[in-house]
């Protein structure tokens, strides 16, 4: 494969991924770290459904249009950062010094509610005839890349020491402001 269609793919695969950095910003902000075998999971999930729509293009998008795959993303979404809002305030300040880890539950939710938002993009791709492989394994590196290198904007934020109970119900409020504009 030449190297201008696998920047291509990469770039389109970025693109597709915004949100995938917003989610990563706001969980580094509330101190939770993505352990590799958990961005694993996220970014299969990313391959897998991008593998699928590419694959198979003008069947997926008649079967899961947009608007629908939007409104499953934002209701996961949603859920998700609201569930990190209520946490912050369940928990003693104590649990404020350690980094959390995303669990494995969380990581499936959040790893389903982008890879139905890559839909669009893998279809999209898929249907100018591009190897859905390709497409997939785009997909991935770039979510897998966006997740780790979170773990490294910790150390930044710890660093600085910013109120734990703040940033983490920053990091819920930009997950349900990210949630919703996936309907908007």
């Amino acid at each position: 494969m030449h190297i201008s269609i696998i920047l291509y793919l990469l770039f389109i695969a970025l693109i597709n991924s915004f949100d995938n950095i917003g989610i990563r910003v706001a969980y580094s902000l509330g101190g939770i770290k993505v352990q590799f075998l958990k961005n694993i999971v996220i970014s299969l999930m990313a391959f897998t459904v991008s593998l699928i729509a590419s694959f198979s293009g003008n069947v997926v998008s008649g079967f899961l249009d947009d608007k629908l795959s939007s409104f499953l993303s934002m209701l996961l979404l949603l859920f998700t950062g609201i569930r990190i809002i209520i946490q912050t305030f369940r928990k003693e300040q104590k649990d404020a010094v350690n980094i959390k880890t995303l669990g494995y539950k969380e990581s499936i939710s959040i790893g389903i509610a982008l890879a139905l938002d890559d839909i669009g993009g893998a279809v999209g791709v898929g249907l100018a005839g591009y190897n859905a492989f390709a497409v997939a394994s785009a997909f991935f590196t770039v979510s897998f890349l966006i997740f780790l290198t979170g773990n490294y904007l910790i150390r930044i934020l710890r660093k600085l020491r910013i109120s734990y109970k703040l940033t983490t119900v920053l990091a819920g409020l930009l997950m349900i402001v990210i949630g919703i504009s996936q309907v908007i």
